[in-house]
């Protein structure tokens, strides 16, 4: 999709923009920086709206892309970061979304199935320690081998050694970088704390 196509599909939104909360770029970002479709995210933020956009796996240039979407996109930075697990290789980036309190969607199975990159768990640590707010989701489940999130969630217990606490945390970030409205958060953060008491 070129920039102008992206624009014009925008527009063709904008009569049912009661129905949408945010704009986000995805799929394959090769010689395709967030920063071509600025226009787009610009008018997004314009308008009201919050903006996302993927910063995949393995992708060339991810650390840059991660930068743009931190600092640059839309005139004043993402409201959330789609994947981005390469910031967890450079400690500015780190410190960046941390300090901004950007939230982070990751897919753990999905970049185990597609990428061939390696220390994806250990990003995932590091993410999690450094107290980055980051969302576990399950990317395509059709296509990523039938794995839901529940699989994600059984493999960081296992293999990254996750506890009862962590996982409460998750999902409480999880609420946070959501954009639904303050009162459905805390109807859900209410739900969550309950189950917690209970089952904890």
């Amino acid at each position: 999709m070129s920039p102008e196509s992206a624009m014009s599909h925008y527009i063709d939104a904008l009569p049912y923009r009661d129905m949408i909360v945010g704009i986000g770029l995805d799929s394959l970002e090769t010689d395709r920086p967030p920063l071509l479709f600025e226009d787009v995210f610009q008018r997004a933020r314009e308008d009201g709206f919050k903006i996302t956009c993927h910063c995949d796996v393995g992708a060339k240039d991810s650390l840059r892309h991660i930068a743009q979407v931190i600092d640059q996109l839309g005139g004043t930075g993402a409201d959330r970061i789609d994947h981005g697990l390469h910031a967890a290789d450079d400690p500015s980036l780190l410190a960046k979304v941390k300090e901004k309190g950007l939230g982070m969607t990751i897919c753990p199975w999905g970049y185990l199935c597609y990428s061939g990159e390696t220390q994806i768990l250990e990003r995932i640590c590091i993410l999690h320690d450094a107290g980055i707010k980051i969302a576990v989701g399950s990317d395509d489940p059709a296509y990523m081998e039938d794995v839901w999130l529940n699989n994600s969630l059984c493999m960081l217990r296992e293999l990254c050694h996750f506890t009862d606490e962590d996982f409460v945390a998750l999902q409480r970030y999880a609420v946070d970088i959501c954009w639904a409205s303050d009162d459905v958060k805390t109807e859900i953060l209410a739900e969550l704390q309950e189950y917690q008491k209970q089952a904890l």
